[in-house]
């Protein structure tokens, strides 16, 4: 999931710069770090159970690294010092509780109207006409006029439309 950040309060709170949000030139678009590691998961099962059905499922080789890379960074940093039962059979932690944070408050927080990004994406397809993915303006979003005059001037792309370069590989 991605949000808008307007530029003074990325910089406010020690933000990088970013692409900057189609709709707005004052903002840019920053990805949220639990959501992006879900894509990861999702896409790594994906090429895992694939590989298991020897099924033909195309993915960049360099996307799976980026998100092996990331989660490994994330377990690093996080550093959980959770005592976990030590179970038979590999099953380290099964059924054990948690104590977690709300996803539900993440997700209404990058929803609200001012900072949605009015983004959208499948995640197990590669993305190559990238404004696409921000057409998804909810009904109270201050930038759904622009975004609505921009695609009715400009007409509308696939979003996923297959390109022949990269890094592929094949599961």
């Amino acid at each position: 999931m991605a949000i808008s950040l307007h530029d003074d309060f990325a910089s406010q709170v020690g933000l990088g710069p970013s692409t900057r949000f189609p709709w707005d030139t004052e903002r840019s678009i920053y990805y949220i770090k639990g959501f992006h590691d879900l894509h990861c998961l999702k896409l790594i099962r994906k090429a895992i159970v694939s590989k298991h059905n020897q099924s033909n499922q195309t993915f960049t080789l360099s996307h799976l690294f980026h998100c092996l890379d990331g989660l490994r960074q994330d377990v690093m940093c996080t550093a959980d010092d959770t005592p976990m039962p030590a179970l038979v059979e590999h099953h380290v932690g099964d059924g054990q509780m948690r104590q977690c944070r709300d996803w539900g408050k993440l997700r209404a927080w990058a929803t609200q109207p001012d900072q949605h990004a009015c983004h959208d994406f499948d995640d197990y397809r590669e993305v190559t006409n990238t404004l696409e993915v921000f057409g998804h303006c909810p009904q109270d979003s201050p930038y759904r006029p622009v975004m609505e005059a921009y695609f009715q001037y400009h007409g509308h792309k696939d979003p996923y439309e297959p390109k022949d370069s990269g890094d592929r590989v094949v599961f």
